[in-house]
């Protein structure tokens, strides 16, 4: 065992550290404003999965053809519906799921939905290349490795749209067979889409102070084709309801002027 699993495993029988009874008061202070607001507060305004079925509800019936749900798991959207529900126009529906115990493939058994193996973390086979029009991935990529790889497979799928959901802000999550290794910011899924081929039309957050904060974000490969059909949005800030925000929006355009 090597010096950094040594250090683990002290860390795990010790247990939680203690900390000064003066952080542990303004923590328990924070936690209770946190409990009052998420129960007296619309749910859209706390609670993230709310936020992104919302933005989903707004921007689902602007795209049609075959549509592909990438580490879909069940398709379940956490309120009781099905996210091949969100796409009115789809002309087909299929559910990709990792070969893995944990919300693998298999997971669509019995739904009467077709389901994809596809490992986001190895190069997609040729024949898979622009297969379906609109691709959607919601809350996977933090739990992808191989972060650049998943993004540039989840463009390199679709010949029209790719529709993402990835927490910027958020706890640690991960369980048995799965890890949490990524929150990435609004800045990069945008400069991501344009070194793919994409434009970004839609970069927003769910930005308040009580929950875990959502990136939602739709890139396209024909902007013009959208022009009448989806006003960009442009709303970069995260965590700046409790944090505060240095994000200077007249510094942004620089970032995106190379496409990469």
């Amino acid at each position: 065992m090597d010096s950094f699993k040594k250090a683990l495993q002290k860390r795990i029988s010790e247990g939680a550290s203690r900390v000064p009874f003066t952080v542990r008061f303004f923590t328990f202070l924070h936690k209770l404003v946190r409990a009052t607001a998420v129960r007296s507060l619309p749910r859209e305004l706390i609670n993230p999965r709310y936020f992104s079925n919302m933005m989903l509800r707004r921007y689902g019936g602007k795209f049609s053809g075959d549509v592909i749900n990438v580490s879909g798991w069940d398709d379940g959207d956490g309120e009781g519906h099905r996210y091949r529900e969100y796409f009115p126009k789809k002309n087909s529906y299929v559910v990709s799921n990792a070969a893995t115990e944990a919300k693998g493939i298999g997971s669509m058994k019995d739904s009467g939905i077709q389901e994809l193996p596809l490992d986001l973390n190895a190069p997609l086979s040729a024949d898979l290349l622009r297969r379906y029009d609109v691709v959607f991935n919601h809350t996977t990529l933090e739990h992808v490795i191989h972060f650049e790889q998943a993004f540039e497979n989840l463009c390199a799928l679709s010949k029209d749209a790719v529709i993402i959901v990835v927490p910027t802000l958020q706890q640690v999550h991960f369980g048995k067979g799965y890890g949490d290794y990524w929150r990435p910011t609004p800045i990069v899924i945008a400069k991501l889409f344009y070194r793919h081929g994409f434009t970004p039309l839609v970069i927003s957050t769910n930005d308040q102070a009580f929950a875990a904060v959502y990136i939602f974000a739709i890139g396209v490969r024909e902007p013009q084709a959208y022009e009448n059909r989806i006003q960009p949005v442009t709303q970069f800030d995260m965590g700046g309801q409790l944090y505060g925000s240095g994000l200077k929006y007249a510094d942004l355009p620089e970032l995106f002027e190379d496409g990469r």
